[in-house]
């Protein structure tokens, strides 16, 4: 053997052990826990967000689909049209270039029991919150309830949180016990919560109904009537409910559009907390013992029937547009039903935001809604000053009172009726499970205004 072939035999030979030593490397290495894991803790398991869900400038918000798809202003109102529903997705976070590690399990505590009789509490590992862009101010407020007047400048060294909502909207009613726990747990410690009240409909826009609206709804934290949607449009929002999440130094750190992501949405308040230094390991994450949760109707999740012939040019309805007459118009519900429509029969008036009924003499007006849902609620309101007496039977009979929501009672006669005084969320079905139906509302005096339907 030559001493070229010698060399080229012991190069041969270091390669291979080279080779060994890497092969030998990547077997022994455990994977990287983080890979493939996003923000949502590990009871939150989510759909990966669509590739369009990057980080966008500051404010300038991705309008992506959520699991309980929030409500999107109507053509009256100084913003969009709603969107349609859509499957359940991941909420939007605010994203970041590295994913955020969330633990499949929580840590096991490692540090020795303490003579604190409170118990440590093991959340999981914080998330890491990017800067999103600077909060605007609070604009064109209107009235302040349950505070005095604040400023994003006074609020500076306490994390806030804003929630866009209106008291009508029932993917906004359904967070505001999660919203209550958040207030409960850490406006103790620091958290200012602001719900920033922008109106859907005309009765929305009356600081009386609003105020009226917050004892029963549990709202005991500022609310900032935003009448001229002038804080919305700074937040370029579109959605109700949507919630933002500011740090001490008042910049977004965190939003969410509607319902759901409540332990996510915990976890980033505590984040900030603890960027504070607030010590928070003795309270436990209040979202998860939320007694009443609703649960969505599995096949088809929550969704809204909107009365008004503005929403997506009255799509909701199901039969024809009814003639006019005398400044109505008579409707004949005359068509097969089909789900996630309402059919008006009789003599309505039909405004961009609301379907008022006009009963004439002895005629009645009607209003049908086919279901698959667990739950029906309704908002209602009425355009006189008393209650107007509104029958409702589901499949041609009395509601039986084992499925009556809470606002349904039964006369004398056997007949189930609501009675609607005022602009609010009426409770009327709870199926206990999902169920197929239809639900049908007979009015007999003018005066009911119906503006939505809500199934879950």
């Amino acid at each position: 053997m030559t001493s070229r072939q010698r060399y080229a035999a012991l190069a041969l030979v270091v390669v291979a052990v080279i080779g060994a030593i890497a092969l030998i490397e990547i077997v022994v290495s455990p994977p990287d826990p983080t890979v493939g894991v996003g923000l949502p803790g590990a009871d939150q398991a989510q759909t990966p967000a669509p590739a369009a869900e990057t980080p966008a400038p500051p404010l300038a918000v991705a309008a992506a689909t959520v699991a309980a798809t929030p409500r999107t202003p109507a053509t009256s109102t100084p913003s969009p049209a709603p969107v349609a529903s859509a499957p359940a997705t991941s909420a939007p976070t605010a994203a970041t270039s590295s994913p955020t590690v969330a633990t499949s399990a929580p840590a096991p505590v490692t540090s020795a029991p303490t003579p604190d009789p409170t118990p440590q509490v093991v959340v999981g590992q914080l998330p890491e919150l990017p800067v999103i862009g600077t909060a605007p101010e609070f604009a064109g407020i209107t009235a302040w309830l349950n505070s005095e007047v604040l400023t994003m400048d006074g609020l500076r060294g306490r994390p806030v949180l804003i929630d866009f909502w209106t008291f009508g909207c029932i993917n906004c009613v359904r967070t505001l016990p999660h919203v209550r726990a958040w207030h409960d747990a850490y406006a103790p410690h620091g958290l200012v919560i602001v719900g920033v009240h922008t109106p859907e409909f005309r009765h929305e826009y009356e600081e009386a109904n609003v105020r009226e609206s917050l004892p029963s709804r549990g709202v005991i934290w500022p609310v900032a009537m935003d009448n001229g949607y002038k804080t919305w449009r700074a937040y370029n929002n579109r959605f109700w409910p949507h919630k933002f999440l500011i740090d001490q130094e008042g910049q977004i750190r965190y939003h969410r559009i509607g319902e759901g992501a409540y332990q996510e949405t915990e976890k980033a308040i505590r984040a900030l907390l603890a960027e504070g230094g607030t010590e928070l390991s003795h309270i436990p994450l209040s979202s998860a013992s939320i007694p009443h949760k609703v649960t969505p109707s599995p096949s088809t999740g929550p969704r809204s029937l909107f009365a008004g012939s503005g929403f997506a040019f009255g799509s909701y309805l199901g039969n024809p547009v009814g003639t006019p007459e005398d400044g109505a118009r008579v409707f004949t519900d005359n068509v097969e039903h089909n789900a996630e429509r309402l059919y008006l029969d009789g003599r309505w008036h039909w405004v961009p935001n609301a379907a008022l009924a006009l009963p004439q003499a002895e005629q009645t007006a009607r209003v049908s809604v086919p279901f698959h849902a667990q739950n029906v609620s309704a908002s209602f309101g009425t355009s006189g000053d008393g209650p107007v007496r509104v029958v409702v039977t589901v499949d041609g009979e009395p509601i039986p009172t084992d499925r009556q929501g809470g606002d349904v009672q039964t006369g004398p006669d056997g007949q189930t009726h609501l009675l609607v005084d005022q602009f609010r969320l009426y409770d009327i079905l709870r199926n206990g499970a999902e169920s197929v139906g239809e639900l049908q509302f007979t009015i007999a005096e003018p005066g009911l205004a119906i503006y939505a339907i809500s199934l879950t």
